[in-house]
């Protein structure tokens, strides 16, 4: 048997600038996404620590001592 494994290099370097594409768009979309979460993480944040701060309770629970 004779397997020939002579590649194209010009389609060899297509498929290469292709995939380094799609892997640079999923670094970017994933970069967003950490960002996106980051930003709502905050914003939650402030907002809960504003109602602590203004004497909000985290819980309902007493403790009677």
């Amino acid at each position: 048997m004779n397997f020939s494994f002579n590649f194209d290099s010009k389609k060899q370097k297509d498929h290469i600038d292709e995939s380094a594409k799609n892997l640079s768009a999923a670094v970017e979309s994933y970069k967003k996404a950490v960002q996106d979460g980051a930003a709502q993480y905050n914003e939650t944040r402030k907002k809960a620590e504003e109602h602590i701060n203004g004497g909000t309770r985290i819980t309902k629970h007493r403790i009677n001592l």
